[in-house]
């Protein structure tokens, strides 16, 4: 409904038009025929909307500030204020020296600890080899532990005994020999040569039973002390071989342990190292326009210290402070009628905040409006009605409508004449007055200069919305 002030002043309005009026009838007669230049409009309907009896500040339809996350120095300034930006486009750097040399020694212990890998991998390899040659050598001494212990087979015992026969056979023949041959000699039918052949064949027949019977004699009676102590000593020769090639193992699986961990310990060092030398970009984190620039060349940053403050202003949001016996009249979606200066621009309504300000107890109802040509700055206040009925009605300029005090009249545009036309109204709305009969859409109705024209006056449209 209208307000008393607002009705009031609307009357006042019609009542100086009509003055207006009367002044230009009593003029009438004596003025000659001829084209009043006047302002008109073509009449069409608009939604019916509060006055603008809220206001409030435009803000970015989201903002932020953006600040290093490392200390350093600033390099350069690339953006300022009034630039608009794009996401992660880089604002403004930090020397990145120190980061970069933090970097470059990541990467060298990467190489260090690479060499150590390499390097306990082929020590590895070379225990497992001496592991296996240790084994074959231990596989060996047991052998020989194992023949000294159980002493010569009977195959090789039976061989000896054949030997010993033999040997007794040939001594038996060398004798017999030996003793013809002497016979022969003391009768002087055999030279003295033949007697000292025969003699010492019996000598070597001798010696061959005397060496068979004593490898008869070791193998029966089995290895001697010595020899067991040696096979025995061969075996821990070659079972603390082996042990010593495990425990150069077991060293080098260690060292490639530790040259492993300091591998990894270097990567994560480097990727720390990247991620900081990354950091010393400042980017946008949004797109938007730079509305405030907190930092020069040379000066020292603070990790979290602001250096730009971000904002999108394509479409700018106001917080409307509404009495909350009114919050139940808003709704998400509505249209709001914002005004700044002599400027109107349609908001939507887009959010109801959910608590009442504690000092002032009305509750924030969030508007958006569009700004697509950056017009509106953030900071500027605005005035702001809601819309009343989703129908729409004719709505004329308060300036547009006379009253004489019997009629309520306009002035259409017809034939290049005014015509005198009665209307009714109703409520006013942003200055305008809703017409509830008297016109159709589509109607030109003069805006400007009703009081210079009568009904029946040839009139020039000079301006206004006549088309």
């Amino acid at each position: 409904m209208l307000k008393p002030s607002l009705y009031i002043s609307a009357i006042f309005i019609l009542l100086f038009t009509s003055a207006c009026s009367s002044t230009g009838s009593s003029d009438q007669e004596a003025a000659e025929q001829q084209n009043q230049k006047v302002e008109a409009m073509v009449v069409k309907k608009e939604p019916l909307s509060a006055s603008f009896d809220l206001s409030s500040t435009l803000q970015p339809y989201e903002d932020t500030s953006v600040s290093f996350e490392l200390s350093g120095l600033i390099r350069d300034t690339v953006v300022n204020v009034g630039d608009s930006v794009s996401q992660g486009q880089i604002l403004t750097m930090l020397d990145s020296s120190s980061y970069q040399l933090q970097l470059e020694q990541a990467s060298t212990a990467i190489l260090e600890a690479q060499a150590g890998i390499k390097n306990a991998t082929a020590a590895i390899s070379s225990a497992d080899a001496s592991i296996q040659s240790a084994d074959a050598q231990k596989a060996a001494a047991q052998a020989g532990v194992n023949k000294v212990n159980k002493g010569a087979r009977e195959q090789e015992r039976a061989q000896v005994r054949t030997k010993v026969q033999r040997a007794q056979s040939a001594l038996t023949k060398a004798q017999a020999t030996a003793e013809r041959t002497k016979l022969l000699y003391d009768q002087g039918a055999a030279t003295k040569n033949d007697y000292e052949n025969a003699q010492l064949a019996l000598t070597n027949a001798s010696r061959d039973l005397e060496d068979a019977q004593d490898a008869l004699s070791l193998i029966q009676e089995g290895a001697t002390i010595e020899d067991r102590q040696s096979a025995a000593s061969s075996l821990h020769q070659a079972q603390a071989g082996k042990e010593s090639a495990i425990a150069a193992k077991e060293q080098a699986v260690a060292t490639k342990d530790n040259a492993t961990a300091a591998y990894q310990q270097a990567v994560i060092a480097k990727k720390q190292a990247e991620l900081s030398l990354s950091k010393t970009a400042l980017k946008a984190p949004i797109s938007g326009v730079i509305l405030e620039k907190k930092a020069t060349v040379g000066q020292l940053a603070s990790a979290g210290q602001p250096v730009y403050r971000i904002g999108q202003i394509d479409k700018l949001k106001v917080l409307l402070p509404v009495p909350d016996h009114e919050i139940t009249n808003w709704k998400q979606g509505q249209t709001v009628q914002l005004q700044l200066y002599d400027e109107n621009r349609e908001g939507t309504v887009s959010k109801i905040y959910p608590a009442t300000n504690t000092n002032t107890g009305s509750i924030n109802v969030e508007v958006i409006v569009p700004n697509t040509q950056h017009d509106w700055a953030p900071g500027q206040v605005v005035k702001a009605g809601r819309q009343l009925t989703q129908s729409e009605q004719i709505l004329l300029p308060a300036k547009a409508v006379i009253n004489n005090g019997t009629d309520t009249f306009v002035y259409k545009v017809v034939n290049n004449k005014a015509v005198k036309t009665v209307v009714n109204v109703g409520q006013m709305s942003n200055n305008k007055l809703e017409i509830t009969k008297g016109l159709n859409v589509g109607d030109r109705i003069v805006t400007t200069g009703v009081n210079l024209i009568y009904d029946g006056l040839l009139v020039q449209i000079m301006g206004g919305t006549s088309k």
